[in-house]
C-alpha cells in the first residue's frame, strides 16, 4: 500500500505542478449542471489531483480488503486441514472402532485355529548372576 500511495502522491504533485505553471490561465468549464466561468487552471489541477488521490486510496483499500478476505479463507482451510491431519495421525477414534471390528476374523474361524505355543525356553528360569 505504501508503494501505491507513493505513486499517487507523485502523480498528484505532477498535476499540481502543471496547474502552478499555468496559474494565470483562465478557462470556461462546461459541465452537466452549468458552466464555470473563468476557472483557474490551478484550481482545476487541485481538483483533479484530489480526485486522483481519493480514487487511488479507495481502490487500494478495496484491494487490501479483498486480499484480507482471501487470506482468512485460506487460513480457515489450512486450519481444517490440520485438524483432519491430526485426527488421522492420532489413536483410532470411536468412528474407526466399528471398522476394525468388522475386519476381525469371525469367532468360528478364531475357535478353529490353535493358539500359538510359547517359544522354547520361555518357561526356563534365567540366572541373573
Amino acid at each position: 500500500m505504501k508503494n501505491i500511495l507513493t505513486v499517487l502522491l507523485v502523480a498528484a504533485v505532477l498535476v499540481l505542478s502543471v496547474g502552478v505553471a499555468s496559474h494565470a490561465a483562465r478557462v470556461d468549464v462546461n459541465y452537466l449542471a452549468g458552466t464555470w466561468h473563468r476557472a483557474s487552471l490551478l484550481a482545476l489541477a487541485a481538483i483533479v489531483a484530489a480526485l486522483l488521490l481519493a480514487a487511488g486510496v479507495l481502490s487500494a483499500l478495496a484491494a487490501d480488503l479483498g486480499s484480507a478476505r482471501d487470506r482468512r479463507t485460506l487460513e480457515g482451510e489450512l486450519q481444517r486441514t490440520y485438524v483432519r491431519l491430526r485426527a488421522a495421525e492420532g489413536p483410532p477414534s470411536v468412528q474407526t472402532a466399528p471398522l476394525a471390528a468388522s475386519l476381525a476374523p469371525p469367532a468360528s474361524l478364531a475357535a478353529q485355529t490353535a493358539p500359538l505355543a510359547p517359544p522354547p525356553g520361555a518357561d526356563e528360569p534365567t540366572d541373573a548372576s
